[in-house]
């Protein structure tokens, strides 16, 4: 039977980029950190009794209760950067790395059914959010040893909870984006528990290195007989006659 359920998804950033033999214990980790950061949040019950939770290998995708949405939006994103932040150094020291990208959505879902369990469109939905470019770009444009995490909710969500004031967070706190995934077109709103920035240059922009100067513009004027003829102002030759500010280069 289809109830309202919260849509959790989440993964990892450049999680492919680890050795194949490293992917399992990263994959764990990612486990242990929602884990963590969801019994932080006062959540570790709900975490422990899902009916629906499944791999996508670079992450997880969880359906919840309706009613964890209000601890999902805050504290979890918070905790969930501390977990991150605290794993960072045990990481590092293995050559790995671990951060992470989470959407939030809400809707009809069964989770129940064991044919299709978790096949709806609010899956879906929750899916293109975290597959967007504003989300990507939340980790891509910050620094990796400050910003561990970043959570894109639906407008749904946030029209309902942070905007009705159900969230201990603030409308100034999420910046709003819009969310251009295949079919998918809507806004949705972004929450960086720590924001922090790197200098990167901008994604519709080629690095300076790759930037050629500009050619240098073609000689104005008119070439007659490989004589160019150019200056300012208004210029006239006629046989022996010359008007205006005139020049002529030999070629």
């Amino acid at each position: 039977m289809d109830d309202f359920r919260a849509v959790l998804v989440v993964d990892a950033e450049r999680f492919s980029a680890h050795r194949d033999a490293d992917l399992p214990d990263v994959h764990l980790e990612i486990r242990r950190v929602l884990a963590a950061a969801c019994a932080d949040s006062g959540l570790r019950g709900v975490w422990d009794d899902v009916r629906f939770m499944e791999s996508t290998g670079d992450g997880i995708l969880a359906v919840l209760p309706h009613e964890a949405v209000p601890a999902l939006i805050d504290p979890f994103p918070r905790r969930l950067q501390d977990a991150l932040a605290e794993s960072a150094p045990r990481l590092r020291a293995r050559g790995l790395r671990l951060r992470l990208r989470v959407a939030l959505h809400v809707g009809l879902v069964d989770d129940e059914r064991v044919d299709a369990p978790g096949i709806s469109t609010a899956v879906i939905d929750a899916c293109r959010l975290l597959d967007s470019a504003p989300l990507r770009r939340a980790l891509d444009r910050s620094d990796p040893e400050v910003t561990f995490a970043a959570l894109l909710i639906s407008a749904d969500l946030f029209t309902a909870y942070v905007r009705g004031g159900r969230s201990s967070l603030r409308e100034s706190q999420f910046e709003e984006v819009q969310v251009q995934v295949k079919q998918y077109d809507r806004s949705a709103y972004l929450y960086v528990p720590v924001p922090s920035r790197t200098e990167r240059p901008d994604d519709d922009e080629p690095p300076a290195e790759e930037r050629a100067a500009p050619p240098p513009p073609p000689p104005s004027g008119t070439s007659i007989s490989g004589i160019t003829i150019s200056g300012d102002g208004t210029q006239n030759a006629f046989g022996n006659t010359v008007g205006g500010d005139l020049r002529q280069d030999r070629r």
